[in-house]
């Protein structure tokens, strides 16, 4: 086994061209395993992400490494992609689709990240944990497996449309059902662009807004936010519909809501799904 290189502030110093202060900085946060990369290695990585110095503190260095040993088919770096990144990408997507599905999406996913005139591995900048990186990445191979159809019959809208058995139950006739069923789908298409994808990385990628926020470039209250305003304003959309599909007031809409929360947080868990 190869072993690591030493870290030196007077290697990282010269490296940076005589900033002692980061050089310490990035000493102190040396990764455990940084892949055979000396200090000139890992200020040029730095500096091929595009971000200011300023901010190199605050970047993945251990995702960075990796990555971009990944990059070089470094054996050691690869086991760790395929042996802990990816398996917990293959969790995440199993909550989601088939195993077979998932199978082939990883597959897409390894391919795409490593090989090619442009590996998408490149893309890594640090900017939030590696790990979340892949999640969104694999999710997004994994969804274009499986693109939308837009106009499927009315049975088969039901059955890909949310599980809520617990509220359906409350919904006593089946035309309540599936109006409860409609009515959600079309809340979810209502919310802009970014409520569904923020929705979609909070509840089906299972991101923290620490993850999410530097993947918009925010801060992480600014994200907190904006997480509960897109689930504010869905729930009353839901609730402003269902009571004009169902003839209900608005007070018994929130009372059957209210009353089956866990129901209602699963239906828009498996809405978001749709693509």
């Amino acid at each position: 086994m190869e072993t690591d290189p030493p870290w030196t502030t007077e290697g990282l110093t010269a490296a940076l061209g005589a900033d002692a202060a980061l050089a310490s900085g990035l000493l102190a946060r040396r990764p455990a395993r940084v892949f055979g990369a000396s200090e000139a290695e890992l200020v040029a990585t730095l500096r091929s992400t595009g971000q200011p110095p300023s901010t190199w503190l605050e970047l993945d260095l251990d995702g960075l490494l990796l990555a971009r040993a990944c990059l070089r088919h470094d054996a050691a770096a690869l086991r760790v992609l395929d042996g802990e990144l990816l398996g917990a990408v293959a969790t995440a997507l199993r909550r989601r689709a088939a195993g077979d599905d998932v199978d082939e999406a990883l597959q897409l996913l390894r391919s795409r990240l490593l090989l090619g005139d442009a590996p998408k591995l490149v893309q890594y900048s640090g900017r939030g944990p590696l790990g979340a990186f892949l999640r969104i990445a694999g999710s997004h191979v994994l969804s274009n497996l499986r693109p939308a159809v837009p106009n499927r019959a009315s049975g088969d809208e039901l059955a890909a449309l949310p599980d809520a058995t617990e509220l359906e139950s409350k919904l006593v006739r089946k035309d309540q059902q599936e109006r409860f069923r409609a009515v959600f789908r079309e809340a979810v298409e209502a919310l802009t662009a970014r409520e569904r994808s923020l929705l979609r990385l909070s509840l089906l990628d299972g991101l923290s807004i620490d993850d999410i926020a530097p993947m918009y470039g925010a801060h992480r209250a600014s994200v907190a936010r904006w997480l509960s305003a897109a689930r504010a304003r869905l729930s009353a959309i839901t609730r402003a519909r269902l009571a004009v599909a169902l003839e209900l007031p608005e007070d018994d809409v929130d009372r059957l809501l209210h009353s089956v929360q866990n129901g209602f947080e699963l239906s828009l868990s498996r809405a978001l799904r749709e693509p």
